[in-house]
């Protein structure tokens, strides 16, 4: 009985144990989508990207260990790019500006989220 008893407690403590160690893994990380939902809710303007209207307007990210960077991108018709917003929002939900991309030659496609920069 007393050997029976020992098991149901070890059981026991071994499913809180796990279920705290679940609980807390992913505790005070970001995910896209909220980053994302922070964004827009900061930023009104932002509220109908992504969307295939003309121009057509992205999202595009880049995780990081301490948030995320997210750039707001119009992308263009005969041009690569029209323009860009960049932010980078912290897993404590600071939001950040990195930048406005406005590429000076009608051939820039490539941009760095990170600096909002040509690559």
């Amino acid at each position: 009985m007393r050997h029976t008893y020992g098991i149901f407690v070890a059981v026991i403590v071994t499913i809180a144990i796990i279920g705290i160690y679940y609980q807390n893994m992913d505790k005070g990380l970001l995910s896209e989508s909220d980053a994302v939902a922070v964004l827009k809710a900061a930023y009104p303007e932002f509220e109908n990207y992504p969307n295939n209207s003309l121009p057509p307007q992205t999202i595009r990210t880049e995780k990081e260990a301490d948030g995320w960077y997210v750039a707001f991108v119009q992308e263009g018709s005969g041009r690569p790019i029209l323009g860009a917003k960049c932010y980078f929002v912290s897993n404590d939900k600071q939001i950040r500006e990195t930048g406005t991309f406005a590429p000076a030659d009608l051939n820039e496609s490539g941009f760095s989220i990170k600096t909002c920069t040509t690559l």
